[in-house]
């Protein structure tokens, strides 16, 4: 060979530096780059899957990841016990230890607790406590709503679906009154809501409001869903707060 050697010299090190300059130079990525993406891919779907499940069970659980398009396997001990699983992405097959320990059988019903709107409320701020009320994932449960008015508490147990509501007819609201306005508006529409009548009443009177009372047959009517009740209360606070008061002097 013309007194050419090849040199064997660190040839795994070399053959390994070439590719990663060829998968460089033409834009690909590293085995280990795909890995760790497809690997958080995987994670992030397995997530959604439980945090959309009522009731933690193994075949929800697969289905809801096979309807996603991935294959699952799991592993069983004598019991019927799941011990172990892996999912299949493509041509790749992840251990659950692999995507994340807090997704592995022993861990990951502990995972799918923690991930329960009842258990995370508590943990929330107060920005992100409204925008899970406001969201499709919290539209069906119960929140805590409550005010304090003139040093008495008034509470109720609210669902999403109703804040959704308020919201909506909150920033109606806004386009036409001032925001102490709407602030009252929303108080006095949430104690109609809850049942507290005579407080909406005081309520909206003290902030100087004229609008008609409910009357002794006011309430829920008997066919009225959570939304158009809590549309009708809106209506009647706007009334009561903005009406202005009719004040008539004395006749000569």
């Amino acid at each position: 060979m013309d007194n050419c050697l090849n040199s064997d010299h660190l040839i795994g090190i070399r053959a390994k530096t070439a590719a990663e300059e060829v998968n460089r130079l033409r834009g690909w990525k590293r085995t280990e780059e795909r890995f760790e993406e497809n690997k958080a891919r995987i994670k992030k779907d397995c997530l959604a899957v439980l945090s959309g499940m009522s009731a933690f069970s193994w075949e929800k659980y697969t289905a809801a990841l096979e309807a996603k398009g991935y294959k699952v396997k799991l592993k069983m001990d004598a019991s019927v016990m799941v011990r172990g699983y892996s999912i299949q992405s493509g041509n790749s097959v992840y251990k659950s230890s692999v995507i994340g320990r807090e997704l592995t059988p022993s861990r990951i019903q502990e995972t799918w607790e923690k991930m329960r709107p009842e258990n995370r409320y508590g943990q929330m701020t107060p920005a992100e406590r409204v925008a899970f009320a406001l969201s499709e994932e919290g539209k069906n449960y119960l929140f805590p709503w409550g005010f304090t008015i003139d040093g008495k508490r008034y509470e109720k147990m609210v669902p999403g679906r109703v804040a959704r509501v308020f919201d909506e007819e909150s920033r109606l609201t806004e386009q036409s009154y001032s925001r102490e306005e709407c602030s009252s508006i929303f108080r006095t529409a949430f104690l109609l809501f809850a049942g507290y009548v005579d407080a909406a009443t005081t309520f909206a009177q003290n902030c100087g409001g004229g609008g008609s009372a409910p009357d002794q047959n006011w309430g829920r009517d008997k066919n009225e869903d959570d939304i158009l009740w809590a549309r009708r209360c809106f209506r009647k606070a706007r009334e009561m707060v903005t009406t202005p008061v009719i004040r008539r002097g004395m006749r000569r």
